[in-house]
């Protein structure tokens, strides 16, 4: 068979295995494409509206004057990209990576953990920097939190009940920022979030 009534191109059975190969091979290449930057969307969502409610300010890395309570979102680093890096004020810091992982795989949330130096320099001055890893659940016999805290890394599962408080309690464990979200009951917690997050910058998350 030819590719047309007029073409001299004839197709047997490997060329024509060679271009559905083809086709199928565009056809992932782009829907990768829109599912990373859909994920950077809901990277940029997540973690700006988390650390806008939890108090931060978000600001433009190259252009910011302010040094306390500040974050912006996806920086490349020297050696990896942080979804987003927070500082608490001059010497201190996190850096932070949100991501799928699933149960099974424990050893790509360890290499989230470890990707980033502890320290960061910015305004020329030297910034000791923890690391948080958001993702969605950890298997329940893993070792990861326990070997995420020997490289002071901490990992956050968003399936744990009220997990934005859990970022809280590690910020005033590591940064001494005590966040009155952390005196918060339960019953109210979420109604809390969502009075909070009604000033979020959502535009400007998304940019």
């Amino acid at each position: 068979f030819s590719l047309g009534k007029d073409s001299a191109q004839k197709l047997n059975w490997q060329n024509l295995m060679l271009l559905m190969s083809t086709v199928g091979a565009q056809t992932l290449t782009i829907r990768g494409s829109e599912k990373s930057t859909y994920g950077k969307i809901f990277e940029k969502l997540i973690l700006g509206s988390l650390l806008f409610a939890l108090g931060f300010k978000l600001v433009n890395r190259e252009d910011n004057k302010l040094t306390d309570k500040i974050f912006w979102l996806s920086e490349r680093a020297d050696k990896r990209e942080s979804d987003a890096t927070l500082l608490f004020k001059l010497g201190k810091g996190i850096r932070f990576d949100i991501g799928f992982i699933g149960r099974g795989n424990p050893e790509i949330a360890l290499d989230k953990v470890t990707r980033f130096e502890r320290n960061m320099e910015y305004k020329g001055r030297k910034h000791f920097m923890s690391t948080i890893i958001i993702v969605d659940r950890i298997g329940e016999k893993s070792r990861i939190e326990n070997m995420a805290k020997k490289v002071n890394g901490r990992i956050v599962q968003m399936s744990m009940s009220y997990w934005p408080r859990l970022v809280a309690q590690i910020f005033k464990e590591v940064l001494g920022y005590n966040h009155e979200i952390l005196k918060v009951k339960d019953e109210a917690i979420k109604e809390y979030i969502r009075e909070k997050l009604k000033a979020a910058p959502i535009e400007e998350l998304i940019k």
